[in-house]
């Protein structure tokens, strides 16, 4: 686990509410506050879904909602004069990118891995954003959190994104 404090707010925001810079990212949770407070749960709701598309893997392939068909309502709810007092954005890298991205990790590692996370959040100091790795067991090997943390520089790096490392 790291953290990433971003150097540009204005560059990042932008890439991260009026972009598909992290559409590769599902949502398990938003908070932002302002003069409201506007909480989001990223877990779909099953009532919201007829049986069928429920149990359809093609139709639902995921847990959560993906990052693109939620950003704009993120969006909608911080654009105007005033910047938020803060947030935080909890992601998740698409399951499906998850082989890819851990292909030099020990397969009895990557195995255990249940995601790789995010945690975009705004406070007094600026944006910060820090990766995890959640697990499903216990793994002494701590190479899929290196590599995570690796990939996530790189990202940010070839998205033009200025961070210190802290």
């Amino acid at each position: 686990m790291i953290s990433l404090r971003i150097k540009n707010k204005g560059a990042f925001m932008s890439g991260l509410l009026s972009s598909s810079m992290f559409d590769s990212f599902l949502l398990e949770e938003a908070t932002i506050e302002m003069a409201a407070t506007l909480h989001l749960d990223g877990h779909l709701n099953r009532a919201f879904f007829s049986e069928d598309v429920w149990k359809d893997p093609k139709q639902r392939p995921y847990e959560y909602a993906t990052w693109s068909e939620m950003r704009g309502c993120c969006r909608d709810f911080i654009k105007g004069k005033t910047a938020p007092s803060a947030f935080r954005f909890v992601l998740h890298l698409r399951p499906d990118y998850l082989d890819k991205t851990l292909e030099t990790v020990p397969a009895s590692t990557k195995e255990a891995v249940e995601a790789l996370g995010l945690s975009i959040r705004l406070d007094a100091s600026g944006i910060h954003v820090v990766t995890g790795v959640a697990m499903n067991t216990f793994v002494p090997d701590k190479s899929a959190e290196k590599v995570w943390d690796r990939t996530m520089q790189h990202f940010l790096t070839a998205k033009e994104m200025d961070y210190d490392v802290e």
